[in-house]
């Protein structure tokens, strides 16, 4: 069964010419792999104060998990885990 959760994104962001950190959606096949994400960064949201909350209780668990990064191969772009220089 496919699935998705938050995961932080590592890209570079040419305006500032610095590295950037925004939190995603990331989508997984049945085998575990990532198959998609979102282009654009993605903010909280809810239908509800509680639902809200439930819903940033997500995006902190990204924090636990690896820090990805885009990157180009074989024409098309994937994401790859990548090692956090500083906090």
């Amino acid at each position: 069964m496919s699935y998705w959760n938050y995961r932080v994104i590592r890209k570079y962001h040419m305006e500032t010419d610095t590295e950037i950190f925004q939190i995603h959606e990331v989508y997984y096949d049945d085998k575990h792999q990532i198959e998609g994400w979102t282009e654009l960064p993605i903010a909280p949201m809810g239908e509800s104060l509680l639902a809200l909350k439930s819903d940033m209780d997500l995006m902190r668990k990204a924090f636990e998990k690896p820090v990805l990064f885009e990157q180009r191969e074989n024409n098309e772009d994937i994401l790859v885990e990548a090692p956090v220089n500083g906090s």
